[in-house]
């Protein structure tokens, strides 16, 4: 395989002819890549889990949106959304947890008195600088059995498809099967809310108006 670093695109880049490109048989072999990123998320997610989320009262959302805090100095909440890739309710709810521990504080932008700027207090630089080391260990561990220039490469490759990613509504029904979603739609499920209702929420998120 050749270590050449990847060409960056959007959605209309370089990668939007993948689909187009790819060899036979990467049908199946691209969800399988996809559980292995998934496991590998767990994977390195365990380990706090088992250290550190009852001593400190944290889940891992809270410890994505301290440490990327931290990184940035000052961020406002979407901007947080936007270095984490989490879902904006989900730094909502971290953040609220967060303010309520003491940990970071919320004030108004004085250019913009609309925009809330998150900080961290002392006590959240503090826990910052508890948890900081724990992660450089993590991802020496498991970046160990690669080379520097594969390093590299990889961290090439995951840009490649964080931007790609980054380049769409992640609603957009070109993430998901809409003709699936609609055979799902058509067939009651026990317990399943109403049909009606059904189809409100996939309109709301991108899929195509269902007839009928």
């Amino acid at each position: 395989m050749s270590l050449a670093t990847p060409q960056h695109g959007g959605a209309e880049g370089p990668v939007a002819g993948l689909a187009a490109r790819r060899e036979p048989g990467l049908d199946e072999a691209y969800p399988r890549l996809l559980y292995r990123l998934l496991k590998l998320s767990n994977l390195i997610g365990r380990p706090f889990f088992t250290h550190f989320a009852d001593r400190y009262d944290l889940t891992l959302n809270d410890v994505r949106v301290l440490m990327a805090l931290a990184h940035a100095g000052q961020a406002a909440s979407h901007e947080l959304c936007d270095v984490t890739g989490m879902h904006p309710m989900n730094v909502s709810r971290s953040v609220a947890r967060l303010r309520r521990q003491g940990r970071i504080t919320e004030q108004a932008d004085p250019a913009n008195r609309r925009r809330k700027l998150l900080t961290p207090t002392e006590e959240g630089w503090a826990l910052y600088h508890k948890l900081a080391p724990h992660v450089k260990v993590l991802a020496e561990f498991v970046l160990a059995s690669l080379s520097q220039r594969e390093v590299e490469f990889l961290s090439s490759l995951l840009a490649v498809l964080s931007e790609r990613l980054e380049a769409v509504d992640l609603n957009s029904p070109q993430l998901i099967d809409v003709e699936a979603l609609e055979r799902d739609l058509e067939e009651p499920v026990a317990g399943a809310a109403p049909r009606a209702s059904a189809r409100r929420r996939a309109r709301k998120a991108g899929a195509p108006r269902l007839q009928g």
